[in-house]
């Protein structure tokens, strides 16, 4: 068969040659045998490729049932069965294409109907091209209109070869094998393709219709959380609302409101407010200056939270700070009178009150009250970076209250405002377990603050801040300065050199009035009296010498106060004479001609509060700011126009040992943070400077942060207060910083024995509850020892002398300390301490009154300043403090208007102005309530005669405290040395260890009035007998005190609650040692009373009655038996008869009960 040049376009496709095509061909001759006009072909009956698909397709119309789909699949596996694996990943494949290509033309046709018109669509300008340049459109060939080039299922790199292969192909002729294999390749795959049209097409259906059924569902889940979201939104407002109203508007003047949008935080009002809104508990991170205190009070008082009546609590870890920043906060809102404070001792709180600014101890006595704080909306724990003891507390019951208000749908907002970037303790998840707390930063200052280091660290840091000043004043630009130190003394100190250097000259003219306030004000600094340490270098190198020098200063700030007295009692060392000036004006070279006066004013912590106030009142014309402060102007406040800070890097800490339960100050290196804060200060009105007077060296190895104060400070009252809120298990409370547990656990063992706690045993667990006793303590402002004092007192009718002693005992340094008067040289300073303590000396006088010790010149001391009505001049010239003589009086008001608002007395309670000291009974029984609740604050001489090693005089032993501590040697018991004594505190004191406010002890007091801190053992060998005077059953017991186990000889002690006691009880009670009008029928008894002791005794039914009956009521004490009688009063009549003959009866009946 010749060849014939064909191209075949489908597979099926039949070559018909007709007369006029064959004539044509050039491959036919003649003389061909096969002429298809000579013979005729027969035809192959084969149906075209279109009358195949007419009858193989299916109407789409055309519903396919089951029997007929499963047919389909039968024979499609028939099918594929016979082509091989090539083949069939071919038709895979291909099936799969198709499927993507009605996936994606189905996707295009939903997607159609969310667009837009093409109208629309020219109006509008695509903003992420808006800059491209303009680019030359793609021409594109056989460009589908449904379909661009980028959706298409073919790459750029398939297309390239399908079109080779194409291109190929139109030069290629087939053999006549080739052609009928690929008829038949191809004949295959049509017939396969023609079986998958109605799977596809149903496929093709049901994935339509899954599609449209899953849009569906997905919209309707859309429009459900839209519903929800706007029901939530609408019951998160309609809550919201119920702490926070309509905004208010606040009218203030043009230069308050240009100096509040000078601060960093005034441009972040809206997303603070916004956070709040939004979030339960806010974390504000801003260093200081960055006004967070004086203006988030504000944003939230005009953004509504006290429109509903509600109140606004800012708490603050000290009273300065809380005192000034409510003053401020008032004169920026041009409203004083709805900001106000409330600290301790002093508040001016009224009804009228929107703002209020406190303690954080106020704010934990008020959640005693009232856990749920119902009348604030907003709580604000500021300076939470300096980790106070009650600030963490504080923290972890919000954290609480806060979840508590927001399941009631009255939600509380909890902000925390902190200055250092130690965020991590407040966001932990042990303090917020169902929320995160919303964190914001806020800029700190508007001025780069330069920090200077020294490049070797002075050894006597007080002297290089001095020239550091002076440096400073002489040779700077205007701006004050702002010094820390470490005490009271040294702040005196400084001042004193500095006013020297820098004093008034010869006044010009208009500068009379500038001259007597400074004046004015040297006096008052050279009438500054240290309270707090003794001891500074009274010498300074030269203003240029740069070599170290040993400093005189002793490392906790304070003289040897153990030195051996004279027999006045006078410390018997030499003074050197108060020669500053002239040290000053021949060791240092004089400042300039025309130097401005140096405005020095001091700060710290016990100055009072008028004095803490000049810090922010003018400075008068001429003159440069010079603050000298303690730690106390860190954080605390922020002194307006300070250019220049000093930092000496050192601060003054009280550490206090839970074991031993010794306390001392020690001075140390700051924290890091602590030194970023002071640097903080400058810097507020333009370029500031910060010297550090340490190396950058000794600055790398401060700790990055101060020590919590919960770790370091006694927590028996804290514990006392969380247990009466029914948290018993304090170990378990959300601290920031979780305390100690062995301190818990020392601290309830110290309640426990103090009779405020309780051990029980819950789900075979011991758990020590609060007791009705520790509930009346915990509402009182003090530790739960001196609370006691109070409830013992009241017992005996000396609750006005416990009430003032519990006054003096709290409140720090109430009389001038010995060692720190001075006079105008050697021998005037001795005299005048030899006249103060013979004046104190006096107080206590004899017998009781000298035995109460330093508690009794202290309960003198206040009724001197009653008579002298707390003047000023008199209370110092009696060496007592007069800001601490106010604390005292305010303290004893506070005290007597609880006790007289909670307990139900005969007759209210008030200040006696005239009180008389207490008589001999009564120091007596002062001196015995002190022991029975400070037990374990007894100390006991070391007996220097029995001891094997060399002891020091005077030295004593502490129940807890290894090596040996002393009796302060300004207390009066000083040389008297009793056996036993209680004390107050312990200090450390140059290398001894100080008994502080001492009183002695009894020996033979310890195992009544301290018997929980006693160990009793039995004297066999002794019988028990019975003690008429307490009503119970005794018996002998050698006591020793403490875990040290002093020896206190023998003592009668109540014997143990068990069937022994009993049966004595009922020896003597037959014996008519109990009831004395049983005595006379002792003689006639059927049986001896020695009997009920035998172990015989049960088997007489008379011994077996009587014991049954004690024990039935639980009869062990004489006053026990009487409240019986009282109730029933033939008890034990018939156990008795049967103790006498029958004739003896009736008269025992007649006579019956025997009281």
């Amino acid at each position: 068969m010749s060849k014939v040049a064909k191209k075949r376009k489908t597979p099926h496709s039949l070559l018909v040659l007709d007369a006029e095509t064959f004539k044509t061909n050039e491959y036919i001759t003649s003389t061909d045998p096969s002429n298809a006009l000579i013979l005729p072909a027969k035809k192959k009956k084969k149906l075209r490729k279109s009358d195949t698909a007419a009858s193989s397709e299916i109407p789409p119309e055309k519903k396919i049932n089951r029997k007929k789909k499963e047919k389909y699949e039968n024979r499609l596996k028939q099918k594929l069965e016979k082509v091989s694996k090539t083949k069939q990943k071919e038709l895979k494949k291909l099936t799969e294409r198709k499927q993507k290509k009605e996936t994606r033309e189905s996707l295009f046709e939903s997607l159609a109907q969310y667009q837009l018109d093409s109208s629309s669509l020219k109006k509008l300008t695509s903003s992420s091209h808006m800059q491209d340049k303009e680019k030359l459109e793609k021409v594109e060939t056989e460009k589908n209109q449904n379909f661009p080039s980028k959706l298409r299922s073919l790459t750029g790199k398939q297309l390239k070869q399908a079109n080779e292969k194409v291109i190929a192909q139109q030069n290629y002729y087939e053999t006549d094998s080739e052609s009928e294999e690929e008829d038949s390749k191809m004949q295959i795959l049509d017939e396969v393709k023609q079986e998958e049209i109605p799977e596809i097409e149903i496929v093709s259906q049901n994935f339509k219709e899954k599609m449209k059924e899953e849009n569906e569902k997905r919209r309707k889940e859309e429009s459900l959380k839209k519903k929800q979201l706007d029901e939530a939104y609408e019951k998160f407002m309609a809550t919201l609302e119920k702490i926070k109203g309509s905004t208010i508007g606040v009218e203030r003047t043009h230069e308050l409101q240009a100096q509040r949008s000078k601060l960093p935080i005034f441009a972040e009002e809206q997303p603070i407010v916004e956070a709040i809104n939004e979030n339960s508990v806010v974390i504000v991170h801003g260093e200081t200056g960055s006004g967070k205190t004086t203006q988030i009070p504000q944003f939230l008082y005009e953004a509504g939270y006290t429109s509903n009546g509600h109140l606004i609590g800012i708490t603050e870890p000290r009273r300065v700070a809380a005192i000034s920043m409510a003053r401020r906060v008032g004169e920026e809102l041009n409203q004083p009178e709805i900001v106000s404070y409330q600290i301790r001792f002093e508040g001016n709180r009224t009804d009228a009150t929107k703002i209020l600014f406190m303690t954080d101890g106020v704010l934990l006595k008020e959640l005693q009250m009232d856990i749920q704080l119902a009348k604030y909306s907003v709580i604000i724990i500021d300076e939470a970076h300096e980790r106070s003891m009650y600030s963490d507390v504080l923290i972890g019951l919000l954290s609480r209250i806060c979840m508590l208000r927001a399941q009631q749908g009255f939600p509380l907002k909890l902000i925390i405002m902190s200055a250092t970037l130690r965020v991590e303790d407040f966001t932990q998840k042990r303090l917020f377990p169902s929320t995160i707390p919303k964190l914001i930063s806020v800029e700190s200052r508007q001025f780069p603050v330069t920090i200077h280091f020294e490049r070797r660290t002075p050894v006597d840091y007080l002297e290089a801040a001095y020239k550091k000043v002076c440096k400073i004043h002489e040779k700077l630009p205007e701006g004050a300065i702002l010094v820390f130190l470490t005490g009271q003394l040294e702040v005196r100190k400084f001042m004193q050199w500095a006013m020297s250097r820098y004093s008034m000259r010869k006044s010009k003219k208009g500068e009379r009035k500038r001259q007597k306030m400074l004046i004015k004000h040297s006096n008052e600094v050279k009438q500054v009296v240290d309270v707090e340490e003794f001891g500074v270098s009274d010498s300074l190198a030269n203003f240029d010498d740069t070599k170290p020098r040993n400093s005189d200063l002793p490392a906790n700030d304070s003289e040897d106060r153990t030195a051996n007295l004279d027999e006045d009692g006078v410390l018997g060392y030499e003074f050197e004479d108060d020669l500053e000036d002239e040290l000053f004006e021949n060791n240092l070279p004089p400042p300039p001609a025309e130097i401005a006066p140096l405005y020095c004013l001091p700060l710290y912590s016990l100055l009072s509060s008028e004095k803490q106030r000049r810090v922010f009142e003018p400075v008068p014309d001429g003159c440069r700011l010079c603050v000298v402060a303690t730690n106390v102007a860190e954080t605390s406040l922020t002194i307006p126009n300070i250019r220049y800070v000093v930092d000496t890097g050192k601060e003054k800490r009280r550490e206090h040992d839970p074991i031993t339960g010794v306390s001392q100050f020690n001075v140390g290196w700051a924290s890091q943070a602590s030194a970023g804060q002071r640097s903080g200060r400058a810097g507020r009105v333009r370029e500031g400077h910060a010297y550090r007077l340490y190396s950058s060296a000794v600055f790398e190895e401060f700790a990055k942060f101060s020590q919590p104060e919960i770790l370091n400070k006694p927590v028996e009252q804290l514990v006392l207060h969380l247990k009466s809120m029914n948290i018993v298990k304090v170990a378990n409370f959300p601290f920031p910083t979780v305390p100690n547990l062995d301190q818990i656990e020392d601290a309830e063992k110290k309640l426990i024995r103090l009779g405020a706690l309780e051990m029980n045993v819950k789900n075979k667990q011991k758990e020590a509850r609060i007791t009705q006793l520790g509930r009346t303590l915990s509402m009182f402002p003090l530790s739960p020892q001196f609370a006691k004092i109070l409830v013992m007192a009241n017992q005996h009718k000396l609750l006005p002398y416990a009430v003032c002693l519990v006054s003096i005992l709290s409140v720090r340094e109430p009389m001038i300390s010995v060692v720190s008067i001075r006079g105008m040289d050697s021998a005037d300073t001795q005299q005048k301490m030899a006249e103060m303590l013979k004046q104190r000396r006096s107080w206590c006088g004899l017998g009781q009154g000298r035995r109460l010790g330093d508690l009794m010149v202290l309960l003198r001391a206040i009724g001197a300043a009653d008579f002298e009505q707390m003047n000023q001049n008199e209370c110092e010239k009696l060496g007592l403090r007069f800001k601490a003589m106010q604390e005292i009086r305010k303290m004893r008001r506070q005290l007597v208007n609880l006790i007289n608002a909670s307990c139900s007395l005969k007759e209210d309670l008030a200040i006696d102005t005239k009180m008389a000291p207490p008589t001999e009974e009564q120091a007596k029984m002062l001196r015995q309530i002190l022991v029975a609740c400070l037990s374990d604050q007894i100390a006991k001489r070391v007996d220097r005669s029995i001891a094997n090693e060399e002891i020091p005089k005077g030295a004593y032993q502490s129940q807890k405290l290894e090596g040996h501590i002393f009796i302060d040697a300004t207390s009066i018991l000083y040389q008297e040395e009793p056996d036993f004594v209680l004390y107050q505190e312990i200090v450390q004191v140059q290398n001894r260890k100080c008994m502080q406010t001492v009183c002695a002890v009894e020996q033979e007091w310890l195992p009544k009035l301290a018997e929980s801190y006693c160990n009793f053992q039995v004297v066999e060998d002794l019988e028990p007998k019975y003690d008429s005077k307490i009503g119970k059953v005794v018996q002998k017991c050698k006591v020793t005190f403490s875990e040290r186990a002093w020896p206190l000889g023998e003592a009668d002690r109540p014997m143990e609650n068990n069937i022994l006691l009993y049966k004595h009880f009922a020896k003597f009670l037959l014996s008519g040692k109990i009831c004395p009008k049983l005595e006379k029928y002792t003689p006639l008894l059927l049986a001896s009373p020695a009997t009920m002791t035998k172990q015989w005794a049960h088997l007489q039914k008379r011994t077996e009655a009587l014991i049954n009956a004690l024990v039935e009521y639980e009869v062990t004490s004489f006053e026990k038996l009487v409240e019986i009688w009282k109730k029933k009063s033939d008890f034990l009549l018939e156990e008795f008869q049967m103790w006498l003959p029958q004739k003896l009866h009736d008269q025992v009946h007649l006579e019956w009960p025997p009281i």
